[in-house]
């Protein structure tokens, strides 16, 4: 039963591998979370800068 879990998990990897390599649009569709949590961060540090900027 192992061994199943072993191969099909493997199996699945190198299908998304080669589903990821094959498909530009899967990975502009995964990495998008990446990108909006960055801008994000970006704007909350630029709202900190200026909010720091007005207490000064």
């Amino acid at each position: 039963m192992t061994d199943l879990i072993v191969f099909s998990s493997i199996l699945f990897v190198a299908a998304f591998f080669v589903a990821w390599l094959l498909r530009p649009d899967l990975r502009a569709w995964i990495e998008k979370p990446k990108y909006g949590f960055q801008a994000n961060v970006q704007s909350y540090d630029q709202r900190q800068k200026a909010a720091g900027k007005e207490n000064s």
